[in-house]
């Protein structure tokens, strides 16, 4: 039944949404509360790492976690809808001149960023508002043998394959570029050669490499590809986050760029001004760490290592 629902609100739900009516979507945004209703164990496991990244776990803010998961999700289904004119209807840009400072050094600029907000409508933003922007993420459904492994995150049916390919869909009808960990890595460095931005999110759990950082108070293991990659090729590092306010549309907040020569350094300059951003806007992350929590006996780089399961993680440290 969950994954009916799913393909109902993907499909043909979508069908019936128009772009450039913004009233028609916002009537829908108060159904949060019957999501944050049906919540669940999700919420106490918010209220957990809330309470350990920063020292609140109170119900104001996992309710405010639902009220912006649910309208990341609405407005996602405009994706494949939404034009120069339209895409400004529900989201705009805040410190773009920080980005354009960056393109002017000519040598391409990483864009890195939290699973914060909703990516998918400033992947949009960007994109048509004349961007050359390649998002670097996994994409399609888990393998069989991890799904297989992990059936209580994870699970294959002919309705999940058939919503996922409509959201990849909707996502390809913007004019953006999307590459998973399959490509070579000299593709994103062609790209920034070519002067074009590049998107990575640093707390993604992609990856062939990863490094522990203090993060947000704990011992996190985190890409360190964004930052390599704008050490080694001159590339300009510019934090972006995406908020989602109660009224009026989504920002795009666009920070000014860092530049530097050692990766390590970079990181710490980058995580210092995303630790900032997030410690005012927890309840943007809250989802995200509730998710990497879920997944942590996935793999053998559990985002946090103090609820890493086994002993697999050690050999990142």
């Amino acid at each position: 039944m969950k994954d009916l629902a799913r393909w109902a609100f993907w499909v043909p739900f979508r069908k019936a949404l128009d772009a450039n009516r913004p009233e028609q979507i916002a009537r829908l945004y108060p159904l949060w509360r019957a999501q944050y209703a049906a919540g669940g164990a999700q919420k106490a496991l918010m209220k957990r790492e809330l309470e350990l990244c920063f020292g609140r776990s109170d119900d104001a803010l996992v309710r405010d976690a639902y009220r912006i998961a649910f309208r990341v999700h609405l407005e996602e289904l405009l994706l494949g809808k939404l034009d120069p004119d339209s895409v400004g209807l529900y989201m705009r840009f805040e410190g773009r001149k920080n980005l354009d400072a960056a393109l002017d050094r000519g040598k391409g600029a990483v864009l890195a960023l939290p699973h914060a907000g909703n990516v998918m409508m400033m992947i949009a933003l960007l994109s048509l508002s004349g961007y050359r922007y390649t998002q670097y993420a996994a994409r399609g459904l888990a393998p069989k043998d991890v799904a297989l492994a992990n059936p209580e995150v994870f699970g294959h049916s002919s309705l999940r394959a058939q919503v996922r390919a409509a959201r990849e869909a909707n996502e390809d009808q913007l004019p953006a570029s999307y590459l998973t960990l399959d490509t070579p890595v000299r593709e994103l460095f062609r790209r920034l050669g070519r002067n074009e931005t590049v998107g990575i999110a640093f707390d993604g759990r992609i990856g062939n490499k990863f490094v522990p950082f203090d993060y947000l108070g704990r011992t996190a293991l985190l890409n360190p590809g964004p930052f390599r990659m704008a050490a080694s090729t001159g590339a300009v590092l510019v934090p972006i986050f995406n908020r989602c306010p109660a009224d009026g549309p989504n920002v795009c907040e666009v920070h000014e760029p860092i530049v530097g020569k050692d990766w390590r350094e970079l990181a710490a300059r980058f995580l210092d001004v995303t630790q900032g951003w997030l410690r005012q806007n927890p309840a943007h992350y809250a989802v995200w760490l509730a998710h990497a929590r879920e997944r942590a006996a996935v793999d053998d780089h559990p985002f946090f290592v103090d609820y890493a399961p086994d002993d697999r993680h050690r050999k990142w440290l």
